[in-house]
């Protein structure tokens, strides 16, 4: 296998997402593109990530090619390239190995071990989550930074005759609270066929917003006490999905 990006930046972030959960990464090459998705070493949270053809300058592989390697050596790595810089991934079979290079005025080549891993490619469930809101990235980032000032636990509340997506944080002494409507400014649309309500772990969701600084929307999907779905997406380049458990 051998890719070619043509700059660093939406990798970067993406790399920098996934690191806060997985500090390994097994990867699948195919003919659509470079695929991650895994369960976090804590059984909470299910991280999806989706590299499409439109997001290299070049791709090529042979068949299936799967690989693991150790995500915080490649975030290091990634973070010595400018913003200008290409990033070309490679697999040597031969010698077990990961070779990225940061392509600049000069080319600088990393050569990273292939983790020995029983790591896979899991199969993704499929699950009843009718109540949905695409909405402003950041505004969202910015609902969860607020929320992890007041508790370590944040609702999600939907009522059909609002429309309303009520998100809260209640802590011993302090609140937060905002009603999402599709009157608002930050909420491209709402759909809530049923009340629902479910609480999640902010500091998950806290770690998961820092892909909104390389996608402008996010879309949420929830059901009482299911998991929360998020998918960041642009165009058709990339997209990282992100499963987490309820709390009880």
């Amino acid at each position: 296998m051998r890719v070619v990006f043509p700059q660093v930046k939406e990798l970067k972030n993406l790399i920098s997402a996934t690191v806060a959960f997985l500090s390994e990464g097994t990867f699948k090459a195919t003919d659509d593109g470079i695929h991650l998705a895994s369960l976090d070493p804590s059984n909470v949270a299910v991280i999806i990530l989706d590299l499409y053809n439109n997001m290299f300058l070049d791709y090529e592989h042979e068949g299936e090619e799967i690989f693991t390697v150790n995500l915080e050596d490649v975030k290091k790595v990634l973070s010595k390239a400018k913003s200008k810089d290409q990033i070309i991934w490679e697999l040597d079979k031969e010698k077990n190995k990961f070779i990225l290079s940061i392509k600049g005025k000069s080319t600088r080549k990393f050569v990273l071990p292939i983790v020995e891993s029983e790591g896979s490619i899991m199969d993704i469930p499929s699950l009843n989550l009718p109540v949905q809101i695409e909405m402003d990235s950041r505004a969202f980032k910015e609902i969860i930074e607020s929320a992890k000032v007041v508790a370590d636990e944040v609702k999600f509340l939907a009522d059909p005759s609002g429309p309303t997506l009520s998100i809260i944080a209640e802590g011993e002494l302090k609140e937060m609270r905002i009603d999402l409507t599709p009157q608002e400014e930050t909420v491209l649309s709402l759909e809530v066929p049923t009340k629902a309500m479910a609480r999640y772990s902010v500091d998950y969701l806290y770690k998961l917003t820092k892909v909104a600084t390389i996608s402008d929307t996010v879309v949420i999907r929830f059901n009482t006490n299911m998991p929360i779905w998020f998918d960041y997406k642009l165009a058709d380049r990339f997209k990282y999905s992100f499963i987490l458990a309820p709390r009880e």
